[in-house]
């Protein structure tokens, strides 16, 4: 009874797991839509939506002059917003005198939607200079465009990088840290310096939430770090400092936008890069933030150095790629902040956003490596999107110039009709042509896979029609070597005491007892479904188990170790090996009643006396007397 009431407080906590995974998936996925959004946002703003972009260039820096308050006109590109505005290279603004929209604009980014005054001294003279901010089209674009291309595009890469790791592994919590990672380090994206707004109330406060955003990344990299490694009281000081430096990095944003918007104090010494500052107050917080990049760094490295050999390398691909990008990256915004030269200053925005990038594109290739993506099933999903994007937006393309060619004389209202048809064409159709592309994907790139599944779905057939279990269990070991690239893999079975032992195996999956109630064994017979055993604290070895039911009992566990690539196991071979072990689960419980038990024995004693029962029954039918069958006859042959 004790048992039972364990096993049922067991079963619970699995439920409950499970359910607090599912509100962590959920709110992942929130985020990636709020991530979405900004990104968003963040390109319309930059490359304009249906009109005019808001975000505008200077075409010029501005450097602090040494008066608290006072920044100057450095560097005017000629034919750039400052120079068109009458600007030269030494105007200083008192920001003291500017209006708050006029003060933001002057140490961040102008509209380039409407003008922006300024007043303006040069030497004894003093005027109102009206500023229109050039858009990344409008003047040097070969140099705008990479800026801000690569900005916009590195955030999609961590934001489709986050959002994968969601999908497939919302439930592994290192898995989720580096995916809030990733999200958070999309809200620099809010900065006031990246995003410009026509409510400058509403872009300080979304530059203090960026800031926040970058600070909240970096602790909670701090954080992932902790958790590998031997621990040791160095280990947990160095973190320490680390998550002082955090906060210590966020606090120039927070205080920037205090002192623009109250004049209390002097903002420029924490604006940094976006104003050329020098003196002490600046150094400070130049420091700070090479103290935070260094910090993490190290902490990082102490995370690696402390690892088990056997592990350290994946443990180097999973933590060091995000510090060593974001240290990179704030060690160039240093060199950004200290150059005069516009061209210069846009050269290492456009350096820091690649080197951002590039952190991207090392830390998929880490997650890779981890087996949170399957990267076959990612470039399969992307290549088909695509295709599919492809045809209707070369369907439109055509159209449009099949009216402006060809049929140039037809009217308006023709040509929203043959969109509206089209598009109508379109969304009948787009079901078919998706089944299509992603068939003619599958048959070109991954043909050897698809043959695989189709092996290990025919197997799942073909075991109902074994008649040994050991010739099935060897059939089904050699099918799973010949057609998956898993290290190893067992077949466990139910053995004598109540535990789970493996029949048949290979490579480098043991082959140890596992208890009947093991958390991974409870969990399948819980919910019948497949399971990564890392999730729990269990004897299974491996990276996929899926349950082996006959009647609703578990009979067995397929247990397969690592793939050789790393990778996951996609969600189509999980679907295949699932039916292999219900196939082959089910084969063994049909085949268990053909054993030497004493329930088959009387079973077979059964089956004979059903056999013999007509030929008793004749038997008992030539005993009876003449007489006795006749009156028989007679009473059967009456109407």
């Amino acid at each position: 009874m004790e048992c039972a009431h364990e096993q049922r407080a067991i079963v619970l906590d699995a439920a409950a797991a499970r359910a607090h995974d599912l509100r962590w998936k959920w709110m992942m996925l929130a985020l990636c839509a709020l991530g979405f959004f900004a990104v968003a946002a963040n390109a319309a703003d930059i490359f304009g939506l249906g009109g005019r972009p808001w975000w505008g260039w200077w075409d010029s820096t501005s450097r602090a002059t040494g008066q608290p308050y006072v920044v100057s006109i450095n560097s005017p590109r000629p034919g750039g917003a400052a120079a068109l505005a009458g600007l030269r290279d030494g105007d200083r603004i008192d920001l003291r005198e500017q209006s708050l929209r006029a003060r933001v604009a002057a140490v961040f980014q102008l509209m380039a939607s409407r003008p922006t005054e300024f007043v303006v001294h040069r030497g004894t003279h003093t005027f109102v200079a009206r500023v229109v901010g050039s858009t990344s089209w409008e003047g040097a674009p070969v140099w705008k465009l990479p800026a801000k291309g690569l900005s916009i595009f590195a955030a999609l890469w961590f934001l489709g990088c986050a959002t994968l790791i969601v999908v497939r592994r919302w439930w592994v919590p290192q898995a989720r840290a580096l995916a809030l990672v990733l999200l958070l380090e999309l809200g620099t994206l809010l900065r006031a310096g990246n995003l410009v707004l026509p409510n400058v109330h509403l872009t300080l406060l979304l530059n203090v939430v960026g800031a926040a955003c970058e600070a909240g990344a970096l602790a909670i990299l701090v954080h992932l770090s902790s958790g590998f490694g031997k621990r040791y009281a160095w280990r947990t000081a160095l973190e320490c400092v680390a998550y002082a430096t955090c906060v210590v990095s966020f606090l120039p944003a927070l205080l920037s936008v205090i002192g623009l918007a109250t004049l209390r104090f002097d903002p420029l010494p924490c604006l940094s890069p976006n104003v050329i500052v020098a003196g002490p107050v600046a150094s400070i917080w130049g420091a700070a933030n090479g103290l935070a990049a260094v910090i993490i760094t190290l902490t990082a490295a102490a995370t690696v150095a402390t690892t088990d050999i056997s592990d350290r390398a994946r443990t180097a691909w999973l933590i060091l790629p995000l510090p060593v990008a974001i240290a990179t990256v704030l060690i160039v915004r240093g060199f950004q902040g200290a150059t005069g030269s516009w061209l210069g200053y846009t050269i290492l925005v456009s350096l820091w956003n690649l080197v951002w990038l590039l952190g991207g594109l090392v830390v998929t290739y880490a997650l890779l490596k981890r087996r949170v993506l399957d990267f076959e099933f990612v470039l399969g999903r992307t290549l088909v999107v695509g295709a599919v994007s492809l045809v209707v937006v070369g369907s439109f393309a055509l159209l449009e110039w099949l009216l402006g060619t060809v049929l140039v004389g037809v009217s308006h209202t023709t040509g929203l009709l043959a969109n509206g048809v089209l598009a109508l064409l379109l969304g009948i159709s787009l079901n078919p042509i998706h089944k299509r592309v992603d068939t003619l994907v599958d048959d070109v790139l991954f043909r050897r896979r698809r043959q695989d599944e189709r092996a290990l779905l025919d197997f799942s057939k073909e075991a109902a029609y074994m008649t040994q279990p050991g010739v099935l269990l060897d059939r089904a070991i050699a099918v799973l070597r010949n057609h998956t690239d898993a290290r190893g893999a067992a077949f466990l079975a139910e053995g004598e005491g109540s535990s789970y032992v493996a029949a048949r195996s290979y490579g480098d999956v043991g082959a140890a007892l596992v208890d009947e109630n093991d958390a991974a064994i409870l969990a399948l017979k819980t919910w019948h479904k497949p399971l990564d055993p890392h999730r729990y604290v269990t004897s299974l070895e491996g990276a996929l188990a899926l349950p082996m039911l006959g009647r609703g009992r578990l009979l067995g566990v397929l247990l397969l170790g690592e793939r050789v690539g790393g990778e996951a196991y996609a969600p189509d071979e999980v679907e295949a090996l699932s039916h292999l072990a219900h196939g082959v689960g089910a084969a063994l419980d049909v085949l268990s009643v053909k054993g030497d038990g004493p329930r088959d024995a009387r079973l077979e004693e059964i089956r004979d006396a059903i056999r013999a029962l007509p030929d008793r029954l004749a038997d008992v039918t030539r005993s009876l007397p003449d007489e006795i069958v006749g009156r028989l006859r007679a009473g059967n042959a009456q109407p």
